[in-house]
């Protein structure tokens, strides 16, 4: 009998919230009994059980992916880098403005990091003088190694091209106004230059001619 009444109670919450078990309406509710209301809404309590483990094992299944995924681009990104040619890896040097940490402008560490063709890296700047504030901005370089993109998620995210990189470009003042930006970077520089690696061009020391 308790059970019952509490299955009565719990039908009466799906009266309150104007939703009924199984599909009914209020007039279809409103006609059955209190055993058939109990029984109604414990097949929608039995569905609703079904529908939430399904819900529980697609988002593992989803998490299953998602680390795969993240373990075999690992594994691209270490093979890429064991290969790596003159002009596949570029090393990235940001400095100078600001950049958003724990929602505000501030002065940050500058960060030099490598990036390898098709990497997409997430970077961690340090708030200058409060090691404890951090931020992470998601820098990519293109598959084809021809272009560098700083915040890329951003609408109106820093798109840097290879022009200068043998021996190294600085770009900057740059900023992004996105608000919604991760870094909503203001005023910084960014240098990029190919990381020395084998194949790279060979220098030529021309000597003055005898006397």
């Amino acid at each position: 009998m308790k059970h019952l009444l509490t299955l009565v109670a719990a039908a009466a919450l799906f009266v309150g919230c104007q939703s009924y078990p199984m599909g009914l309406n209020e007039t279809q509710w409103k006609a059955l009994t209190p055993e058939q209301q109990a029984e109604y809404t414990r097949q929608q309590t039995a569905i609703n059980e079904v529908r939430r483990q399904q819900r529980e094992a697609e988002e593992r299944a989803r998490q299953v992916e998602a680390e795969a995924k993240a373990a075999e681009e690992r594994q691209r990104v270490e093979f890429a880098y064991a290969r790596a040619r003159y002009g596949d890896v570029i090393t990235v040097t940001v400095e100078g403005g600001l950049v958003a940490i724990g929602g505000k402008h501030h002065p940050y560490e500058p960060v030099r990091f490598d990036l390898v063709h098709g990497e997409r890296k997430e970077v961690e700047f340090v708030q200058q003088g409060k090691s404890s504030n951090r931020n992470r901005v998601d820098a990519r370089l293109s598959e084809d190694g021809n272009t560098l993109y700083f915040d890329e998620s951003a609408r109106d995210r820093i798109t840097l091209l290879s022009t200068g990189w043998d021996t190294g470009k600085t770009s900057g003042p740059l900023s992004i106004q996105d608000r919604g930006s991760r870094s909503v970077a203001s005023a910084i520089t960014i240098t990029v230059k190919y990381k020395p690696l084998p194949g790279g061009p060979r220098r030529v020391i021309i000597l003055p001619a005898p006397k």
